[in-house]
Order: C-alpha cells, then sequence, then structure tokens
C-alpha cells in the first residue's frame, strides 16, 4: 500500500471516479481498491462514520465492475457500521440493498438473511 492515510486514500479514489478534460472515463478498479483500503484503515481507526462511507462507496465502485456479490458484502459491512454509529435508518437501507445485490447474484439465502439482520 502506497499510502496507509485513509483519508488520502479516499481522496485520490474518489479524484479516479470524476470525470475531467483528461480523463474521460471513471476508473472504477483503481477506486474500489482505495476506497477499500480507506474503509479498513478507518475502521481500525475505530471513525465508524467515514468507515461506512468507504464501504458504501466500495459497494457502488464493485456493482460498476459488475460484481455483485462483493457490492452486497460492502454495503453489508457499511450497515454494521452504520449500527454501530446508531443510525437505524441507515442500517435498514443498507441491508435491503445488500439483499437486493444478492438477489441479483442468484443468491437467495444470502439475501433473506441480510433482511433478517436489518430486522433485528
Amino acid at each position: 500500500m502506497a499510502s496507509s492515510d485513509p483519508n488520502k486514500l479516499m481522496a485520490k479514489a474518489d479524484k479516479l471516479t470524476k470525470l475531467s478534460l483528461t480523463r474521460w472515463s471513471a476508473d472504477w478498479k483503481s477506486a474500489t481498491q482505495l476506497y477499500e483500503q480507506a474503509a479498513i484503515g478507518y475502521r481500525v481507526a475505530k471513525n465508524h462514520e467515514k468507515a461506512k462511507i468507504a464501504f458504501e462507496k466500495a459497494s457502488k465502485g464493485q456493482e460498476m465492475l459488475s460484481s455483485p456479490w462483493d457490492a452486497a458484502k460492502h454495503m453489508e459491512s457499511a450497515a454494521a457500521l452504520a449500527k454501530e454509529v446508531g443510525n437505524w435508518t441507515e442500517v435498514a437501507d443498507f441491508y435491503k440493498r445488500a439483499s437486493e445485490l444478492y438477489i441479483v447474484c442468484g443468491r437467495p439465502q444470502p439475501a433473506s438473511d441480510a433482511l433478517a439482520k436489518g430486522a433485528r
């Protein structure tokens, strides 16, 4: 890992997803890896709010890369962190989205498990 500062990783990843005059398409593959590293860094530092945001962005990146299973896993991680923070609306929304992503990849059991976690 080139930089272990999660703030720098997030900034770099955000830059890779934005279009500019020199960049006509987003580099979701690199950005997603950076979001994942930032999320882990924030979680280790016990900054749950920023880790939640990073996992949410990593989930979006996995969706853009056509990987709904990984997107769902990141969404579940974001939901768990939202639960730590006490943001119950986001907990339900994130688990519901994870369930939808599991359905997209043809996995009904993990989808129902995600909904059950959201209901608790």
